[in-house]
């Protein structure tokens, strides 16, 4: 095998949050600041922390916006999260030849473990560092550093898997190779920086893996 742990990213990666968090913040958008921005504004600044991103539309509603945000999205949730192909098959298939998984996500921990359990990833995964739990978030390479840590794996034997350029900036700052996907939002994005490999599919990332 190329590789024995594969780290991935959560929304627009494993799961398709696409349309919830569009629908999350068009409903925040018509409560705190109506007929000013829609979710093309919002496009640009996916992946980014969601505090962030508030602050970007509105500096002072932004505390306000997140807990409406959050308040939708943690409700409306299952109904509007969907799988993406092949994804739960690679990941089965993965664990069974010993790969050793996880997630790192800019997302706090309570959603994070709502979208695995939706689908049921979580019992693949043996390590999950959400924010705040690592010093800094993606793009930084705090939260690679700190799963390779916890799963005791070095950068050379690991890979990460994710749909935004803030995913392939913390994989190469944490010294490791990053695999792109063409269903993230931002493919030409993704693409200009230079991920090591790029899969139109889950079930390609087998190969690279080394498990076909």
């Amino acid at each position: 095998m190329r590789y024995s742990t594969v780290l991935f990213d959560l929304d627009g990666t494993l799961i398709n949050t696409n349309e919830l968090i569009l629908a999350s913040f068009e409903h925040t958008f018509d409560i705190h600041c109506p007929n000013k921005f829609t979710r093309e504004d919002v496009m640009p600044i996916m992946g980014e922390p969601l505090t962030d991103q508030m602050h970007f539309f509105d500096p002072v509603q932004a505390d306000e916006m997140v807990k409406t945000y959050r308040l939708f999205n943690e409700t409306e949730h299952d109904r509007l999260v969907e799988e993406f192909p092949h994804v739960l098959s690679c990941l089965e298939k993965l664990y069974e030849y010993g790969i050793t998984m996880g997630v790192t996500s800019n997302k706090r921990r309570v959603a994070v473990e709502q979208g695995l359990r939706r689908f049921g990833m979580e019992k693949w995964m043996k390590t999950i560092i959400c924010e705040g739990e690592a010093e800094r978030n993606k793009p930084h390479p705090d939260m690679l550093l700190l799963a390779m840590e916890q799963l005791h794996v070095s950068a050379k034997e690991t890979l990460f898997v994710g749909d935004s350029r803030y995913d392939i900036l913390a994989a190469e700052r944490a010294g490791i190779d990053s695999v792109g996907v063409a269903w993230s939002l931002h493919v030409e994005d993704v693409k200009n920086h230079q991920p090591t490999y790029w899969i139109e599919e889950m079930r390609e990332l087998l190969e690279i893996v080394g498990v076909e």
